[in-house]
């Protein structure tokens, strides 16, 4: 489901069926885990510091799984950080120094679609759209959903609180 043209089925959606809090603060939402690049030497554990340029200094990983040379297979965010940036490759501590992922603050699985925001405090409300423009939606009213397909709400100019990312 790429895109819209042709295909009915990515058409915008009338109800949605998830919902996910949204954070302005650049925190890590989720690993890319088709970037991960497992490394060598590696054992599962808990709070695995992570550095990088882009990437959150409070940001650790929990290592749930690992091949039989260390490489990393199984892997999860244990402390998110803030004020990270989108796509920024993480270097994962321990082993041989050699595993890494990309981290990700937009909503999940926006690369493919953005999602409706549901505003529940009223303020502006700045947003990177799906088509990759950012705008911003002055004074919108709570209790309000912007009708728009967001792949991120951004802290600068935002100053609406309690929203919500519908999917």
């Amino acid at each position: 489901m790429n895109g819209l043209a042709g295909n009915m089925q990515a058409q915008p959606r009338v109800f949605a069926h998830d919902a996910e809090i949204v954070y302005t603060d650049g925190r890590v939402i989720w690993l890319d885990l088709n970037s991960l690049k497992g490394g060598t030497g590696y054992t599962v554990g808990a709070g695995v510091a992570t550095s990088g340029t882009g990437v959150p200094a409070a940001l650790t990983v929990d290592i749930t799984s690992v091949d039989s040379v260390g490489k990393i297979t199984g892997i999860s965010i244990n402390a998110a950080g803030t004020a990270g940036t989108d796509g920024s490759v993480a270097d994962i501590a321990g082993g041989d120094s050699n595993a890494t992922i990309k981290i990700r603050t937009t909503f999940p699985g926006s690369d493919e679609r953005g999602a409706c925001i549901y505003v529940g405090n009223s303020g502006d409300v700045e947003v990177l759209l799906e088509g990759g423009n950012t705008v911003v939606f002055v004074g919108v009213a709570t209790g309000a959903f912007l009708p728009i397909l967001a792949k991120q709400v951004i802290s600068t100019n935002t100053t609406a609180t309690n929203m919500l990312a519908l999917y």
